[in-house]
């Protein structure tokens, strides 16, 4: 008994001897994590620098929840930032969308391939020929046909009073489809917004409450911002947007049906919590096969790829992300970015208190770089801001000069009108009004296709500048072409005084 305890007690040390072993070898040394966090965020808080981002938080996150966070700068009120303040995600909000459309598919109260004018008669996007072929899968991975420019028809109602969804689905009517569902690869809030309105006409509830009780409370995201109301209790702070270069909190407000789309958010650990959740493979709410659906890269009628899957980006990234599963997000004033590394079984996830339409990639760079260094990889180069600088420093220089040219022409029209040659007069007259028009028409490229409404929310700055520049180069406009009418019917002096001179006609030798 003595001598088979002792064979087994020593067959035992063995076997421990040689796990130690294998751990000692096959085991990175005990400085590597921290070694690769350590760069991690030095190379956010350069990138926070180079953006001039005011407040930012991250975490390198696994199955189990955080294994490293950290959280640097002030929110919109001045107060410091931590892992409790809240912020908004953005389009990070379309996974999570996608994970509550698949439990309604798992209960058998959906599925992908159901017709969307099924659940949602109002829904006429293309005529009723095209909508009757769009399907929720088409919604779910953007392929429906729905172009980007018909985000701003639907999107970014932060209002009190504003439509329900399904009432906004109505301002799709008029869109003309890019090609046939599954044809054409578009990525569109719209899309989002109506699987919204299709949650809510199923389950009869507010979007926001099927959320929390699907996917919210199950994933741990029990702090999550899913309405107008939850960001007040969570006291969502403003927003940054650049003026001019400078960071102002002056982005403000939430779209209570929004978080379908984008208005979605909560602290740090709400967002690791999802992360998590995505790494435990959604356990307990969705089945191993609608995980594997979701990440699966939907395909064009074609046969071409699109980079989507059911609420997804798939891949689309260099070595060492080629792998990844990741979505980024923004709202004015917020910016948000997830990726998941299967292969490793980790995620990282960046949230910012910055954001702007015109500098997006630069600004979304800071979670490239970080999910890079996480895979082992080094950041690319950032892309520059440069475009932000040129279009505002150039819509500002516009306004200044037409500002200019309003001023000089109201100078000039209280004075007499000077002699001039017709021919001058009508070249100088039609060069001031094609002055005055010029930003009418450097307004339309960039105003246009988003409203005046979304150009003011998303552009601020730029937005403002135009306006001034239109309304100084209208201004322009009509007083040119008052001083050129003035000069046509006022006499000039000259010929005033030989008329005084002239004999009355009655006088004249007969």
């Amino acid at each position: 008994m003595k001598t088979s305890m002792r064979v087994r007690l020593r067959t035992a040390a063995a076997g421990m001897s040689a796990l130690l072993s294998v751990l000692l070898v096959c085991a990175p040394p005990a400085s590597a994590q921290p070694d690769r966090f350590g760069a991690i965020d030095a190379y956010i808080r350069e990138r926070m620098e180079a953006t001039h981002t005011p407040g930012l938080s991250y975490a390198v996150v696994g199955p189990d929840g955080p294994i490293h966070r950290r959280s640097w700068g002030t929110d919109g009120r001045g107060d410091r930032v931590t892992p409790r303040t809240a912020f908004l995600w953005g389009s990070i909000a379309k996974p999570v969308t996608a994970t509550a459309v698949m439990t309604l598919v798992q209960s058998g109260r959906l599925r992908p391939d159901d017709r969307v004018t099924d659940h949602l008669p109002e829904f006429r996007f293309g005529g009723a020929a095209h909508a009757a072929k769009v399907t929720i899968r088409h919604l779910l991975n953007q392929t429906a046909g729905l172009p980007a420019a018909a985000t701003a028809k639907v999107t970014d109602c932060l209002d009190a009073g504003c439509p329900r969804p399904a009432e906004r689905v109505r301002a799709l009517d008029g869109v003309r489809p890019l090609g046939p569902p599954g044809t054409e690869y578009a990525y569109t809030s719209a899309n989002y917004l109506v699987l919204t309105a299709v949650v809510e006409a199923v389950t009869k509830r507010r979007y926001a409450d099927y959320l929390r009780e699907a996917v919210l409370a199950p994933a741990g995201m029990k702090g999550a911002i899913a309405d107008a109301a939850s960001a007040r209790a969570r006291r969502l702070a403003p927003g940054h947007q650049l003026l001019w270069g400078v960071p102002a909190a002056i982005a403000d407000g939430v779209d209570d049906s929004g978080a379908g789309y984008g208005y979605l958010g909560g602290d740090l650990d709400d967002l690791a919590a999802l992360a998590s959740f995505q790494l435990r493979n959604a356990r307990n709410v969705l089945s191993a096969e609608s995980v594997r659906l979701m990440r699966q890269e939907a395909k064009l009628h074609n046969g071409a790829g699109t980079g989507a899957g059911l609420g997804w980006r798939i891949g689309g990234l260099g070595a060492p992300l080629d792998g990844a599963v990741w979505h980024t997000g923004a709202t004015p004033g917020y910016s948000a970015m997830l990726f998941l590394l299967p292969e490793q079984n980790l995620a990282i996830v960046v949230q910012q208190n910055l954001h702007g339409l015109v500098h997006d990639g630069a600004i979304m760079h800071v979670g490239f770089g970080a999910a890079r260094l996480l895979a082992g990889g080094r950041p690319d180069g950032a892309p520059s801001a440069s475009t932000y600088y040129l279009t505002v420093g150039a819509t500002t220089a516009l306004a200044v000069a037409m500002l200019l040219a309003a001023g000089r022409s109201a100078l000039l029209l209280r004075r007499p009108a000077p002699p001039a040659s017709r021919l001058r007069r009508t070249v100088l007259t039609g060069a001031w009004v094609l002055a005055g028009a010029l930003p009418w028409i450097i307004a339309a490229p960039i105003v246009v296709p988003i409203g005046p409404r979304q150009s003011w929310t998303w552009i601020p700055d730029a937005f403002a500048a135009i306006c001034v520049a239109a309304t100084a180069g209208a201004m322009t406009v009509i007083l040119r072409l008052t001083l050129a009418f003035r000069s046509v019917t006022t006499i000039r002096p000259e010929a005033k005084r030989v008329s005084d001179h002239r004999p009355e006609p009655d006088r004249l030798p007969r």
